[in-house]
């Protein structure tokens, strides 16, 4: 599935601009219903300020020159300046209401945004069409400010529009003088007068344009190098994670390189094409304004000239003819603008648009009370999403409740994609899987989900208190949480913590909290599975960063722990599976061998064999060596 979004250096048409805008207008509605209402107020009172200086102005001007005595002048002045007054408390109090609308619209589409990734089916973001998008979003906003500048830009444009309408309409009594008085010279200077207007907007258009398509083409031309001089910068030179590493290996100097090495290819590259043009941009600029300026002077002389209009009144309609000058120009600028930021959020308007195409299914899960659960695989593959080689190939396994299971063989033989086809964190590309005779996609996904209780190698635990994570949730079981923390193996350290099963996880969001070892995350998400109390208990080498030895203890104490549920041990260390009477080869995406230790030791030609005694003698040689130390 391609990504429909348009890139930024392609050209669009009309229809498909106008679609943009529509959608990005409609999306700031929807974020912030009251945005416009609010803008079109406080732009308003904007204009209205500006043009009331140029209104005193003028009004004074006139009156000196009439000679208004100082008693009428004054008070008329007061009256106007109380207006403008008014007018900018008026403004503040919605500049303030605006900005606090923005915030919370921001925060809302975080909020949105982070939803959507939560409420994605797990196959759809595994997708490359999603990565893919998530790729586009990450270029489209790197320049700009993301859908923030479309209100920025909305603003812009209401406060040109509103000063353009203004200065139009103090120009009308010059418009007036124009069509009942003026001759064939004034006609040309105010042909010629229009026509500058529009060559300084479309200009400013132009260019503007030019230099936005500049910098889209360093993003898309080179974004290995776009990639590398942030990412290293930004994020690998300041995370956490990293920074072990960086001072241990004295990372700093090579992030700086990517950093700086590229960041100067960067600036070559803006300086060639970017700063040009923003020079050839200035110049054309300039000069169109001067000729704007002085096309003014000379129309509205010729029409002072002749009686049209007070001399006093030039200053009023200069001001106006440069107003409506700049607000041509930054209409046309802030519309390519706005227009670019609709292209930007094309992406991110599409991703919030995917529709999940996974079958959540709608029949109940049976509530047994015996707990009598078969599960079977008929002749399931799968590959992964992008991949043209199988994960898994014609894989047949039945599993009743109650059993034990382990399944073993090397890395990347389908061990893992097992336990997420089972839990439906994938479908089949092939085959079917069921149970108690049922296809699993035909189940109402949260009811089947709450069969399993799975603890992965990379399992998360997140910044927020012991039972929290346990529970999976705000409401939980005190006596029910510690009991698991217990059967886990926690106890002795839940013993130690002041806060209890309310002690805080990480520092995420308190620096009281607590940073524990790899192995007592490790027992805390065992305690997570134990919570849930689920028919089926899958532990897909959790334990992995322990010794052989630790891993068996964990195993074997885990085996006691869960009696009566069905367990799946996956490890690639078959000594840490021993325990187990049903033990399965996986090889290929194949299930290759499967029984006891003891039958499958007995098959020599097997790969059990030949794995287990590889590993015995690796651990007898290793035990050998430190004996010799």
């Amino acid at each position: 599935m391609q990504v429909n979004s348009k890139d930024i250096t392609e050209k669009l048409t009309f229809r498909e601009k106008k679609a943009a805008v529509s959608r990005l207008l409609k999306e700031i509605h929807l974020l912030a219903p009251t945005f416009i209402v609010v803008t079109v107020m406080k732009q308003l009172c904007s204009v209205s300020v500006g043009y009331i200086g140029i209104y005193i102005s003028t009004m004074v001007l006139s009156a000196l020159q009439e000679g208004t005595s100082a008693e009428i002048l004054i008070p008329r002045v007061m009256l106007w300046m109380l207006a403008t007054l008014v007018l900018y408390l008026l403004m503040g109090k919605l500049s303030n209401e605006s900005e606090v609308i923005k915030s919370h619209s921001w925060e809302l589409l975080d909020a949105r945004m982070a939803i959507k990734n939560m409420e994605m089916n797990y196959p759809d973001l595994d997708s490359p069409y999603v990565n893919k998008l998530y790729s586009r979003m990450e270029e489209d906003n790197r320049w700009g400010s993301g859908i923030h500048g479309g209100f920025d830009n909305l603003e812009k444009l209401c406060y040109q529009m509103f000063n353009a309408l203004f200065a139009v309409g103090m120009l009308l009594p010059v418009l007036h003088q124009l069509l009942t008085k003026g001759n064939t010279l004034t006609y040309v200077f105010f042909a010629v007068l229009v026509l500058i207007i529009l060559c300084n907007g479309l200009g400013e258009s132009y260019f503007g344009k030019k230099i936005t398509e500049y910098m889209a083409l360093w993003t898309n031309d080179k974004p290995e190098e776009t990639n590398l001089m942030w990412y290293y910068a930004v994020y690998d030179g300041v995370s956490m994670e990293n920074r072990k590493d960086v001072k241990l290996y004295d990372v700093e100097d090579l992030l700086k390189e990517y950093t700086f090495v590229h960041g100067r290819e960067f600036l070559k590259y803006k300086d060639k094409l970017v700063a040009g043009t923003s020079g050839r941009r200035e110049f054309v600029v300039n000069i169109l304004n001067a000729g704007v300026r002085g096309v003014c002077y000379l129309f509205l002389t010729l029409i002072a000239a002749g009686g049209g209009i007070a001399a006093g009144m030039l200053v009023r309609y200069v001001a106006c003819f440069e107003r409506l000058t700049n607000s041509v120009q930054n209409i046309l600028h802030d519309a390519q603008a706005f227009l670019l930021v609709a292209r930007r959020q094309s992406t991110t308007f599409e991703f919030l648009d995917i529709q999940g195409s996974f079958h959540e299914g709608t029949l109940p899960v049976e509530k047994r009370s015996d707990n009598e659960y078969e599960v079977e695989f008929r002749d399931v593959s799968f590959r992964y999403p992008g991949r043209e080689e199988y994960a898994l190939r014609h894989f047949n396994l039945k599993l009743r409740i109650g059993e034990r299971m382990a399944v073993v063989g090397r890395n990347g033989s389908g061990k893992t994609t097992m336990i997420k086809l089972l839990c439906r964190l994938y479908e089949p590309t092939e085959g079917a899987i069921y149970l108690n005779g049922v296809d699993i996609r035909k189940f109402d996904y949260s009811e089947y989900m709450q069969l399993f209780s799975v603890v992965f190698q990379d399992f998360s635990l997140f910044d927020y208190s012991i039972a929290e994570n346990v529970a999976a949730g705000r409401q939980y079981d005190g006596r029910k949480v510690r009991d698991s923390l217990i059967q886990a193996g926690f106890g002795e350290r839940l013993k130690g913590l002041a806060g209890g099963i309310e002690s805080l996880i990480g520092k995420g969001f308190d620096e009281e909290g607590i940073l524990f070892s790899g192995g007592e995350r490790q027992k805390i998400a065992i305690a997570r599975a134990l919570y849930k109390d689920s028919p089926f208990i899958l532990l897909d080498e959790p334990t992995a960063a322990l010794d052989p030895v630790a891993e068996y203890e964990v195993y074997s104490a885990f085996d006691e722990m869960v009696q009566g549920k069905t367990a799946i041990y996956i490890s690639h260390r078959l000594s840490s599976c021993r325990f187990c009477d049903d033990i399965v080869v996986f090889d290929q995406g194949k299930a290759v061998q499967r029984g006891s230790h003891g039958a499958l030791m007995a098959d020599r030609e097997g790969l059990y064999y030949a794995l287990y005694t590889a590993q015995a003698q690796y651990y007898e040689s290793n035990a050998g060596q430190k004996a010799e130390c």
